[in-house]
């Protein structure tokens, strides 16, 4: 039953996932770093438009523990926490922080020791968005004890094994089942989470899938996972739902390591792995040997998500049908570099920042269209973007001895010759107006009104607005000469043909009375257009173009008691 109802979740796969959106839900995992008890927890919010407000739901608190308005487009906002704000029970837990936000943000994680000091415990991951979450997971059947020996470390901790924390990322009970595969048989284990709750367990290497009713987020985890020269650094991946596989990889190159293996998790148990059309053959264990430290394409022969395993870092990788166009790279040490995948025959056009890339050293991967570079980069944020093609960007950073990093965070999946652009905006005014006001209105405003001219802006559309019980003008009306359809953007703009709409029952009315199109604010309408007479007051909707996204140097940090 379960193989059926995975198979059937993976015919949606395909699409680029871009990590931006309005509500987000994590936890961070306990952090000893063995030596190193005083850890500290950090989350950096991004903003893509200017006037974003986010709240901060920390430990099940049903009101924001901190709010925070006003943030301008690319200023980021560090939200530091205590230590007791790791999990580090096996069991059930209210230590889940919620992030929601008026306007698109990106987060990200960073779990670190003292970064002064010589040996550190780092640690960094995209926190998803709750767009991105899902109710189907693969999960990696790994065996702390066959870790060890894999790189031929001896082990020093008493944590024995990889842990999972199931977050439950909606505001219902869920029903989770856990697939366990023993000595051939399948075992169910079925449990409840609570609204925003999590539950902490024991993974090894008999667990193979996560099931539940709603949207979960899913992270693998080790508190101390043991390296060399006696150390051991916390790890956190966010498991990404199955929807999100891929066939085809780019392994890169990972300075300043001279031991990795790769790990490949899948529902098809005949699975093949080659890099450079030569087979890669399995351990029994599952870990695969790469010849060589190279950067190198990988391909599977059905879909897989594959994770870069090294001592003290797990590196999730980005399948090609997965690469964007657009990367924010995150900083947080004095010595950082990025790995730059793009295609050959345009690699020239690699832009950072509003600049080009300056003479990067271009080395082409045997038996495919793709070159990659290395650059070392400032600590200033920055972009770096492709103007016509898809790439796929690695951001690393080295503290002394330990490397830590991982993707770089996709912001567009759409190249475009302008720059990195955020994504585009609606705004729905205060005051009703009338048509022609409401048309008024959103030019004055630097903005057009909105026209949801095909399927996927009307859905773009239904994800940004935040529900009303009322009506909002939109940018279709009637001609009176001859009573079709069209749209007008603007006070200037020509008028344009309508191919697609999404009018409610009954609508619009077989009359040349109601001139105008309205749709619902409220999520529970679906959206639908209708409509009304132009001289009726209703609120404006207006959308507002992409922008070039540019990360401001200007910052600021809150603490959370």
């Amino acid at each position: 039953m379960f193989a059926i109802l995975l198979t059937v979740s993976m015919f949606s796969q395909g699409f680029t996932m871009v990590s931006y959106g309005k509500s987000f839900i994590t936890a961070f995992p306990e952090d000893l770093g063995f030596f190193y008890p005083n850890t500290l927890s950090k989350l950096r919010v991004t903003a893509l438009h200017d006037g974003t407000s986010v709240n901060i739901f920390y430990n099940g608190s049903s009101t924001p523990t901190q709010m925070i308005s006003n943030i301008l487009k690319g200023q980021t906002v560090t939200v530091v926490f205590q230590k007791s704000a790791e999990v580090y029970q096996l069991d059930y837990s209210t230590q889940s922080i919620r992030i929601t936000s008026n306007k698109y943000i990106v987060v990200h994680s960073v779990s670190s020791t003292n970064f002064t000091i010589s040996e550190v415990s780092a640690q960094t991951n995209i926190v998803q968005p709750d767009e991105n979450l899902g109710m189907n997971y693969l999960i990696p059947s790994l065996d702390y004890t066959t870790f060890l020996t894999t790189f031929g470390i001896s082990q020093s901790t008493t944590y024995n094994s990889f842990r999972l924390i199931i977050i439950n990322a909606e505001d219902t009970e869920n029903n989770i089942t856990i697939v366990k595969n023993i000595s051939t048989q399948i075992q169910l284990v079925n449990f409840t989470i609570p609204s925003y709750q999590l539950i902490q367990l024991q993974a090894d290497a008999l667990l193979k899938m996560i099931k539940s009713r709603c949207k979960i987020a899913v992270l693998l985890t080790h508190p101390c996972l043991d390296k060399t020269n006696c150390t051991c650094s916390m790890i956190v991946n966010q498991i990404l739902p199955v929807r999100f596989q891929g066939q085809n990889f780019v392994v890169p190159y990972v300075r300043g390591i001279t031991q990795r293996q790769l790990f490949m998790t899948s529902n098809d148990k005949a699975n093949l792995l080659s890099q450079d059309n030569t087979p890669l053959t399995p351990s029994s264990s599952g870990y695969l040997s790469l010849p060589d430290l190279n950067t190198r394409y990988v391909t599977a022969s059905s879909n897989v998500s594959l994770r870069l395993i090294i001592p003290g870092l797990f590196i999730e990788l980005i399948p090609e049908n997965q690469f964007a166009a657009c990367y924010m790279m995150p900083f947080y040490s004095n010595y950082q570099w990025a790995v730059l995948i793009t295609k050959t025959d345009s690699r020239d056009q690699l832009r950072i920042g509003t600049g080009p890339l300056i003479n990067p050293d271009w080395y082409e991967l045997p038996y495919t269209q793709y070159s990659k570079a290395e650059i070392v980069l400032s600590r200033q944020l920055t972009v770096i973007w492709h103007p016509s093609s898809k790439i796929v960007v690695y951001v690393m950073e080295t503290i002394g001895n330990t490397v830590f990093g991982g993707p770089a965070i996709p912001i567009n999946e759409n190249p475009d010759p302008s720059g990195c652009m955020t994504p585009g905006e609606f705004v729905v005014g205060d005051q009703p107006l009338k048509w022609t006001e409401s048309l008024a209105y959103c030019t004055t405003n630097q903005s057009q009104f909105a026209c949801p001219t095909d399927e996927d802006v009307q859905i773009e559309f239904a994800k940004q607005v935040n529900t009303k019980n009322v009506e909002g003008w939109i940018g279709l009306r009637r001609s009176l000469m001859t009573t079709a359809w069209y749209w007008q953007t603007n006070t200037t703009s020509a008028s344009s043909s309508v191919n697609y709409v999404y009018w409610a029952n009954g609508q619009p009315p077989d009359n040349t009375i109601e001139l105008c199109a309205s749709l619902s604010l409220n999520h529970t309408d679906d959206f639908k257009w209708k409509s009304a007479k132009c001289c009726e007051k209703k609120l404006p909707v207006c959308y507002k173009q992409p922008q070039i996204l540019l990360p401001l140097t200007m910052s600021s940090t809150i603490y959370i008691p």
